[in-house]
């Protein structure tokens, strides 16, 4: 935890020794356009860039800005990627013994369709035991612009990292139809199973390649164990995500 925080606050610093001024111009019909800026008058701006001087009206202007886009389509129209990674926690269940137990992920992600992103990913998450969720993420972004709200989700399959568990809790019984407590410990074999975690949140670059974001969503998960003579165990978890994070291409 502390070596992934020291780490995002290290290359946050070299962003923004190392990032160039530079004026970005983003239309509301969706064009971006690099250069400088110049005011022609109360209501019109002239922006030159190359050997090119473009006119717009202020009310064709949606933002203004001297950092590049990551996420805007490149001149031979092929799709951006970024890569995202976050941490936080997943808050809110009295089930499990950990209050806020920690989770951990990161994704690789491409544009799929003008603002929207699809990819990837894996994680880990430390509940009562130990899981890998690996996952497909899907996002929305609302606009490209240095700052942009967003919509995502998450859904995939929560790999267990320990494979046994001794317990004494309840089970239900597949042979006899009905919940029991067993005598004394029981061996389970754990199984994992699916996870489902749609959210919102922010989004802000830094610079070109650079960005940092925070997501705030719904955590569901169900495991399953199973033991001998038709023993079962089912653990559903329902979670208040919190991460923070990094974007960078």
């Amino acid at each position: 935890m502390k070596k992934l925080v020291l780490s995002a606050i290290f290359l946050l610093l070299i962003a923004g020794v190392y990032a160039q001024k530079r004026e970005i111009i983003y239309l509301k019909g969706g064009s971006v356009i690099k250069g400088r800026l110049m005011q022609v008058d109360d209501h019109k701006v002239a922006v030159h860039s190359g050997r090119n001087i473009w006119y717009f009206d202020d009310s064709e202007i949606d933002t203004i800005t001297s950092v590049w886009n990551p996420f805007t389509t490149t001149g031979d129209g092929n799709m951006n990627f970024f890569i995202k990674a976050s941490g936080g926690v997943l808050a809110g269940s009295s089930d499990n013994v950990k209050d806020t137990p920690f989770s951990f992920d990161a994704s690789f992600n491409i544009r799929a369709a003008s603002t929207f992103y699809a990819g990837i990913g894996a994680g880990i998450d430390f509940l009562e035991e130990s899981y890998m969720p690996v996952f497909l993420n899907l996002e929305y972004h609302f606009r490209e612009s240095q700052f942009t709200p967003f919509i995502g989700l998450q859904a995939g399959y929560m790999v267990p990292l320990e494979g046994e568990i001794e317990t004494a809790g309840p089970y239900y019984d597949y042979y006899y139809g009905g919940y029991g407590y067993g005598y004394g410990s029981q061996s389970l074999d754990n199984n994992g199973g699916s996870m489902f975690n749609p959210s919102f949140g922010f989004i802000s670059h830094i610079n070109e390649n650079l960005g940092w974001t925070i997501s705030f969503g719904y955590r569901y998960h169900q495991v399953n164990f199973k033991g001998e003579e038709h023993y079962q165990l089912e653990t559903n978890y329902n979670r208040f995500s919190i991460k923070v994070g990094i974007i960078f291409n």
